[in-house]
């Protein structure tokens, strides 16, 4: 693991936000836990920031870029992830099977 120094005025920061991480996340969490789940979402919130507003034509072509530098790691994620929605899909078939009410009813239903 490696050691990143801050300020003790942002430590004590990143201490205090700890409560508002355990809230949400419904855990106890050490400061170190917390700082880390505090950089994932900046650096995740920064490329929502980059690439949401990019059309949809452009991500493609950056996935594929993507793809032909590191196949490997790229296509294992599309099958996992192809494998994972025909995995939800086949639940939802079940339920319907077997009578009982599908997400999108639960959905529907929702006040």
């Amino acid at each position: 693991m490696s050691t990143v120094e801050i300020s003790e005025d942002m430590y004590r920061r990143v201490e205090e936000f700890r409560a508002v991480v355990e809230a949400v996340i419904e855990e106890e969490i050490d400061t170190d836990t917390c700082l880390e789940v505090i950089l994932q979402q900046g650096m995740d919130s920064m490329l929502a920031e980059l690439l949401g507003p990019q059309e949809p034509i452009i991500l493609l072509q950056s996935i594929q870029q993507l793809a032909s530098k590191h196949p490997a790691e790229v296509y294992q994620y599309v099958t996992e992830t192809l494998r994972r929605g025909a995995m939800a899909q086949e639940r939802e078939r079940l339920r319907r099977r077997m009578g009982f009410p599908t997400l999108a009813h639960h959905e529907s239903n929702q006040p």
